[in-house]
């Protein structure tokens, strides 16, 4: 994942921002709490698409919020 985590977070997903919200809604919905950030145009490559999102949680939480999104992948 991305080095640009803000201290004491860790990032757990990049990908399509639908995608992230999504994923967000499972975290939440096991008591977690991530952020979501939407990358700009400054962030991407010219070949990457404009519609991607970064999901961070609290460095405490970074197993866990992992376990939830190899389970939500499998479903």
């Amino acid at each position: 994942m991305s080095g640009d985590a803000p201290p004491g977070w860790e990032e757990v997903f990049e990908g399509p921002c639908v995608q992230t919200e999504v994923l967000q809604a499972v975290l939440e919905a096991n008591g977690l709490k991530p952020v979501t950030r939407q990358l700009e145009a400054v962030d991407l490559l010219p070949t990457v698409a404009f519609d991607r999102c970064r999901l961070y949680v609290t460095e405490i939480e970074a197993t866990r919020a992992r376990e939830l999104l190899e389970e939500a992948d499998r479903a």
